[in-house]
């Protein structure tokens, strides 16, 4: 909603309101409306918040670095392994090459 007061009296002048669909981006988006009184230009944009992505900000992604996950989150919250782990939330630690794929182990990336 955009208000514009007169100043002397600080009485409304004219009202807008927006009624469609603004996805969230970082883009702006500029909006006009021309009622009786006054003309007003206005810019909004819809940001989802803090670890929220996708254009409904539903899909969840916070960066993790600990024994549930290691991973960033890229600009569509999807995870991407921090170098040496590997997985769905890269909990799996890539271990030394040569590691014996049945009987070695490595709880850190590297080890064996």
């Amino acid at each position: 909603m955009a208000i514009c007061y007169f100043s002397a009296t600080n009485r409304v002048i004219e009202e807008a309101t927006y009624s469609g669909i603004i996805l969230p981006s970082a883009d702006w988006h500029t909006l006009n409306y021309n009622g009786n009184t006054a003309r007003i230009t206005y810019r909004v944009r819809v940001k989802c918040d803090l670890h929220y992505f996708n254009s409904t900000c539903t899909k969840f992604c916070r960066p993790r670095d600990d024994k549930f996950g290691h991973y960033r989150c890229d600009k569509n919250g999807d995870k991407e392994c921090i170098s040496g782990w590997r997985g769905a939330n890269c909990e799996i630690a890539v271990c030394k090459t040569g590691c014996h794929p049945i009987h070695g182990k490595c709880d850190r990336p590297g080890d064996c």
